[in-house]
């Protein structure tokens, strides 16, 4: 990926912040509604719906898949918006990720043909809001688009106060050979429409047969409908029908012109579902035939009832049906009742607004106040109506009013804009998520901008976030605390406005809270955040879609942070134990902040030895950042001054890490200071000459050795990442202590890597590269026959001793020996069984209270005679470095000279084996040379040697002058 704003995207798509590439071959049709089979390909034949393009990567998917025989699983149905549009869909067109506006999962898919399926989502009236220009359908196995289409622009609304979403229903038919059997497609079952349909459907069914069961299939209010000969022609008078239990309003007197009689005039009520949703339409038809209900080729149920029937004299017959026209107050009582059965509320009052002075009786929950309904439970004298309907006073008691949307329990943030006595959206915001928390009620932060000044708690409240909270102020933005669910479509910024910024823009942690008096822990769990974007203001995305820099200094601040420890972000004075543990994080977009995630955990600076802290067990899934200094940021200090655990930070998943590497101030993907975590990261566009990229750090001063970076696990991925083989590892990794980590790249698993302490080669530098792909031979050691580990405590073999943690490689583990001053221990490899060859050998310690000391590495030939020594000063990580040691019978490793008492712990030994000495003929793969797969011999003479099953006689395969060639060998 470029670095710069004005240069294209050139890498894997990702849907949160890449470009999204498609193009190819037409593929049938998109239908804005349910489809049933027997129509859909007729539908293909005869339908204006928008052209489908199979992209050209779906195409050669699909071919993929027909070969390999695999099933093909087109699990969604992108929705975007996007400016200057062509015609049709073209090849290579792109998609920016701010065009993005919903990606919705497919809910039905079936076999029209054996070439032919149809594919649907249904977008509820609780999805939204947004307007949508183009759609796709998406493989995320493959991370492929399959199909593009231009539907017209479509707005999709969602449940406000008083105010019902449309419901929209979208289906792709997709033609290709055999795409029914590579998709797994069944035939649809014996049903008109879709399920998502019958959803639908189901959503007023209640109240439609509420209608129809207490009055009739068809029935008018008055005059409404009524036709009447007026000069020639035919006027239908103004009014309200229920059509089948679906109310019409004709609003203005409409005149109907027929010269040829007698026929009928009809009302055709159904159900339209548009571009804004499912709504009742209607039309005034007249027909000399009698019409019957039907469904059309789009599933659209049509319900008739005749009006009237006019003579061959002009006389006019009035067929509404005589026993169900009605009053206005009848009809008002009875939609009163269809909303009840709806919303599941009983409304006080019935047929008119709430006024001061009411009595509202005992076992109402809803009011009706300005022609909407409003969820609150309150009897007695109705005191006062705010005039923003934020509050009634009853009794003299406030109630504030929660809006009634189609019966779910949503709060809007937007009662409270008027609200006097708090003028901050922090401070509305806190509020109503007390009075939801307290009442059971879904938190709605609506789609519009809200400024705010003061941090935002929430804790036991599930949060509808579509809107766009903008922080003005350099303080903690949003505080989750426990069991916070957040979804919709959030977004979080830092202000313009804000020239200093250096806090957190969304923390999970949880302080001690008072309970009965007294202060008790509560850990930070359970919350659940996805789809959710912090970014900074000052980056312009309306110039460039991936966003211009206005001012990098203005780069500051923590995007997503996990703390164990709010004290030290001034949330609370109080000190206690505190965890950050079970939390579920994922699609998360930080840009511009110098830490866009952290991981923390801290030791009370007061008192120290005493509260445990720690950030464990936590779930973070597709993290995606830019414009950042480290992208992942692990602060850990594990343990207290004490030597008891506290300050950690272990046993998170972190996956599906996406950093691109900017130009403005990155210096590393990941800093870590914990342990046993796992990351998959992909990387971008690191520079050549970057280092340190991905580092493990001491959180501590405990001797070298206590309380580590270790156990941490890297999957390197991506256009930087993936070539992480040999030298090219080592300026993008550094660990304090080196070797106290596991990582992969391309599939290859490099454990325990190490830095050379020597040359590679005679008269080569130092290269400081890591040994790639430790072999590890010595980790098995003690399953080989006639291989034996001996330890010399000052020249006594110690027996009691179990030393198979020098060779687990488990870095929690350790062979612990107790050191007097001026003692020697003395580790012994005795492999007898067969001639190694090693290129590297090395020791991991850990040690308490030395300051000082040596380590003596001796390889000995089979004779006992010295083939390779090196003698290092004490550290933590001791490697021969390359050194080409053959026919190696025994490894001695002597630690000594230690001037004081302490303790000291060996980690692991190991060796990594060689068979590139063409002197010696060694016959096995060659990792580090061009003939990585192959079996070489280069000493001149020096062939294969097999042996005769039956008589045990050697032979040697050789080749002289191209001619194979075999030769009997004498023992």
């Amino acid at each position: 990926m470029s670095n710069d704003n004005n240069k294209g995207i050139s890498r894997r798509s990702f849907l949160r912040n890449t470009t999204l590439i498609a193009g190819g071959a037409t593929a049938g049709m998109f239908i804005p509604g349910a489809i049933d089979k027997t129509n859909a390909l007729d539908l293909m034949k005869h339908s204006n719906q928008p052209e489908v393009i199979i992209t050209a990567k779906g195409r050669a998917l699909i071919a993929k898949m027909q070969a390999e025989k695999k099933i093909l699983l087109i699990d969604s149905m992108i929705f975007a918006h996007k400016a200057n549009l062509g015609k049709n869909p073209t090849e290579n067109e792109q998609l920016q990720p701010n065009d993005i506006v919903h990606n919705a999962k497919i809910q039905q898919q079936i076999r029209l043909s054996e070439n032919a399926i149809a594919l649907s989502t249904t977008l509820d009236s609780d999805v939204g809001p947004f307007k949508f220009n183009w759609s796709c359908l998406y493989c995320s196995e493959y991370d492929t688009i399959i199909a593009v289409t231009y539907p017209k622009l479509t707005t999709k609304t969602v449940n406000g106060p008083g105010v019902k979403g449309n419901t929209l229903i979208r289906s792709f038919i997709l033609t290709y050979d055999d795409i029914a059997q590579i998709t797994n497609s069944a035939v649809m079952a014996a049903s008109p429409n879709f399920v998502a349909h019958q959803r639908l459907n189901n959503v007023e069914n209640s109240a439609l047969q509420a209608i129809i069961d207490q009055q009739g299939q068809d029935w008018f209010i008055k005059n409404g409908f009524m036709v009447l000969p007026f000069e020639g022609v035919y006027k239908v008078m103004a009014g309200v029908a229920y059509i089948s239990g679906h109310r019409v309003e004709l609003e203005n007197n409409r005149v109907i012109d027929v010269a040829n009689k007698p026929f009928y005039i009809y009302v055709d009520a159904y159900n339209n579902n548009g571009p804004d949703g499912l709504d009742t339409k209607f039309n005034i038809i007249a027909s000399t035939k009698d019409l019957k209900n039907y469904v059309n080729t789009d599933g659209v149920h049509h319900y008739y009832c005749k009006l009237c029937q006019v003579m061959a004299d002009g006389t006019v017959s009035d067929l509404r049906p005589q026993n169900t026209v009605v009053d206005k107050g009848w009809a008002e009582e009875k939609n009163h009742q269809a909303i009840e059965s709806v919303s599941g509320l009983k409304i006080y009052p019935i047929s008119r607004n709430l006024a001061v002075g009411d009595t509202i009786p005992e076992g109402y929950n809803g009011l009706r106040i300005n022609d909407k309904i409003y969820r609150v439970i309150c009897h007695g004298m109705v005191n006062d109506i705010d005039a923003n309907a934020t509050f009634v006073i009853v009794n003299k008691h406030k109630y504030f009013l929660q809006p009634c949307i189609e019966g779910q329990s949503f709060y809007s943030i937007d009662n409270l804009e008027h609200y006097e006595p708090l003028s901050d959206w922090g401070d509305k915001i806190n509020y109503a998520a007390e009075i939801c928390r307290k009442g059971g009620l879904i938190l709605w932060i609506p789609n519009k901008t809200y400024l705010f000044n003061k941090t935002i708690e929430l804790k036991d409240i599930n949060v509808q976030w579509d809107g766009k909270l903008e922080l003005c102020s350099n303080i903690v933005g949003v505080v989750l605390k426990y069991n916070v669910n957040l979804v919709g479509n959030p977004f979080i910024v830092r202000s313009r406005s804000l020239d200093h910024f250096d806090k957190t823009m969304v923390m999970l942690t949880s302080s001690a809270e008072k309970v009965n008096g007294k202060w008790k822990t509560k850990g930070c769990v359970e919350n659940k955040i996805s789809q959710l974007n912090i970014l900074n203001e000052w980056i312009d995305y309306h110039e460039l879609s991936n966003g211009k820099v206005l001012d990098s200094t203005k780069l500051t601040g923590r995007g997503l942070v996990l703390l164990a420890g709010s004290w030290t972000a001034g949330l609370t004075n109080q000190r206690s134990h505190e965890y950050v543990w079970r939390n579920f994080v994922s699609d998360v977009y930080v840009d511009g902040f110098e830490y866009p995630f952290v991981l923390e955990a801290v030791i009370d600076d007061i008192e120290p030895n005493r509260w445990v802290t720690w950030a464990n067990g936590n779930k973070l899934h597709n993290l995606c950042a830019r414009r950042f200094r480290q992208g992942f940021k692990v602060i850990s200090p594990l343990l207290r001054p004490n030597g008891k655990i506290g300050g950690e930070v272990a046993g998170n998943t972190c996956a599906s890490l996406d950093f691109q590497w900017s130009r403005y101030s990155t210096e590393s993907f990941l800093v870590c200071e914990g342990r046993n975590n796992k990351f998959e990261l992909m990387g971008w566009d690191a520079p050549k000459n970057a280092t340190n990229t991905i580092k493990f750090l001491r959180g501590n001063s405990f001797p070298p050795g206590y309380g580590e970076a270790s156990g941490n696990i890297v999957e390197l991925y991506g256009a930087t990442l993936r070539h992480l083989n040999g030298s090219d590892l080592s300026p993008l990794v550094y660990e304090s202590n080196p070797g106290l980590n596991i990582f992969i790249a391309e599939g290859i698993q490099g454990r325990n890597l190490m830095p050379e302490s020597s040359p590679p080669t005679v008269g080569s530098t130092l290269t400081n590269s890591y040994i790639p792909k430790l072999d590890n031979f010595l980790a098995f050691i003690n399953d080989r026959p006639r291989c034996r580990v001996n330890l010399f405590k000052n020249g006594r073999i110690q027996t009691k001793v179990d030393l198979t943690p020098m060779f687990d490689f488990n870095p929690e583990s350790a062979v612990r020996l107790a050191v007097k001053k001026g003692d020697e221990y003395k580790v012994v490899i005795s492999l007898e069984n067969a001639i190694n060859h090693f290129n590297m050998v090395g020791s991991t310690l850990g040690y308490n209270n030395l300051t000082s000391g040596k380590i003596d590495i001796d390889l000995h030939d089979r004779h006992k005679k010295s083939v390779y020594s090196s003698q290092q000063t004490l550290k933590t990580a001791n490697v021969t470095g390359f050194m080409n040691a053959a026919n190696i019978k025994t490894i001695v490793i002597t630690y000594s000279g230690f001037d004081r008492d302490g303790k000291l712990n060996i980690s692991s030994i190991y060796g990594q084996t060689y068979n590139r000495n063409a002197a010696q003929g060694v016959m096995t793969a060659d990792g580090a040379c061009w003939m990585q797969d192959d079996i070489k011999i280069n000493k001149a003479g020096a062939g294969v040697v097999i042996r005769d099953e039956v008589n045990g006689q050697l032979y040697r395969i050789t080749v002289a002058n191209g001619e194979l060639k075999l030769a009997p060998v004498n023992k």
